[in-house]
């Protein structure tokens, strides 16, 4: 079977350029080893904090939203939650944090406003608020939907004329010279000129297959999820919250809740060691690990009301970097070989304009966005970032500083 463009992986990312590609005529395999959106992208909680601490980074998500209201007006799901979003502040070290990113908001055109301790508890009743110094708000943030924004991409990309073909591992990259030609699977060969591993956090299993370098790392991460109780309702318009010197982000489910957690000492999952039987959706949390026993400490500090009420806790595995931006692009060594892997716990809502970016690196169209900060190539050569025992630790530090305290 031969294509233009071959795609490994049946997540957001993967389908997300599957979509964007098939916009433009080009015929498109993408291939599956499970179902799709069976990896990351259907345990995420999707969460879309529109403000960062780039204007191009903002920008990336902020383009994204038309994407995502082209997609519901085309197939009539809903898929982005418009409910806000609010940041707390309840350490002084984080009050100019707190107002730095309204100011960083206000650059990129976004209304953002601070509010004090009773305004964010008229926002959030069933949140614990009085520790509250300051907290940024902001409106046109929200949640994407996983599960609807993985079927809408994969509606359209076939609509298209996009080939998906699901529980079909890929062994390698099938490479002739310096050349990709392909990928190798149990059912036969696979022919393109152009392969984008789009494989979560086994893209770094696939890379090293390829003979390349890719610098992510797997990590486990978990959440809960509370069962609706008319005791404590929990609307579900009500803001998504990032507590960051809790460490948990929250929003609203089903008339529940769900809270996550950044720990700081995450457990490192060898994607190597997991066969072809490994489903992700099937991971159970230990009551008794330390990320359980971290997120219902901070969970219960934060959100009281779960002490009363019934919940699941998910666990999942997330895709870090070494300096928590994500590796899209090629690496120098095979030429139409493509990577975009290593979101950082953004891959839901950063792939709308992902998949735009990747088109256009693989058609070899100008890309509208600075993609140093992204590049997979950035780490190419740097002494300390070529052997996994270097790079683990890295990660491991970028998932633990992605919530905290300030540090000066």
């Amino acid at each position: 079977m031969t294509t233009d463009v071959i795609i490994v992986g049946g997540g957001v990312a993967g389908l997300s350029t599957a979509y964007q590609l098939s916009k433009h005529g080009v015929s498109v395999t993408l291939v599956e080893r499970q179902q799709l959106g069976a990896g990351s992208t259907g345990q995420a909680a999707g969460l879309l904090g529109q403000v960062r601490k780039t204007a191009n980074a903002t920008r990336m998500l902020v383009d994204g939203l038309p994407i995502v209201r082209e997609l519901e007006a085309e197939t009539g799901l809903e898929i982005f939650v418009e409910t806000g979003s609010v940041r707390l502040a309840t350490a002084e070290a984080r009050v100019e944090d707190t107002r730095n990113h309204v100011r960083l908001g206000a650059g990129s055109e976004l209304e953002v406003s601070l509010l004090g301790s009773e305004e964010t508890a008229r926002l959030l009743p069933y949140m614990k608020s009085d520790d509250v110094i300051l907290a940024s708000h902001t409106p046109s943030d929200g949640h994407i939907l996983p599960h609807e924004l993985t079927m809408s991409f994969a509606q359209m990309a076939r609509r298209n004329g996009v080939t998906i073909l699901q529980n079909r591992p890929v062994r390698d990259v099938i490479i002739d010279g310096n050349c990709a030609k392909g990928v190798r699977t149990d059912e036969g060969p696979l022919y393109a000129d152009r392969v984008l591993l789009a494989c979560g956090p086994w893209s770094y299993v696939m890379a090293e297959r390829a003979g390349q370098v890719l610098q992510t790392v797997g990590m486990e991460h978990v959440y809960l999820t509370s069962q609706p109780d008319d005791a404590y309702p929990v609307h579900r318009m009500s803001p998504a919250v990032r507590d960051y010197d809790g460490r948990i982000y929250s929003r609203p489910e089903a008339g529940g809740l769900i809270v996550g957690i950044y720990e700081e000492d995450p457990v490192i999952r060898d994607m190597r060691e997991l066969n072809d039987d490994f489903n992700m959706s099937q991971m159970r949390a230990a009551r008794d690990s330390s990320a359980v026993a971290y997120l219902l400490e901070s969970a219960l500090l934060r959100f009281p009301f779960l002490e009363n009420v019934k919940y699941t806790v998910t666990q999942g595995i997330m895709t870090f970097t070494p300096n928590g931006s994500a590796l899209s692009g090629t690496i120098p060594g095979i030429d139409g070989l493509f990577h975009t892997a290593g979101f950082c716990g953004h891959g839901i809502v950063q792939s709308p304009t992902m998949g735009v970016i990747m088109s256009q690196l693989i058609l070899g169209e100008p890309c509208a966005y600075d993609l140093n900060a992204v590049a997979a190539d950035r780490y190419v050569g740097a002494a300390g970032y070529q052997d996994r025992r270097d790079i683990e630790p890295k990660c491991v530090t970028a998932y633990a500083g992605h919530y905290g305290p300030v540090r000066r």
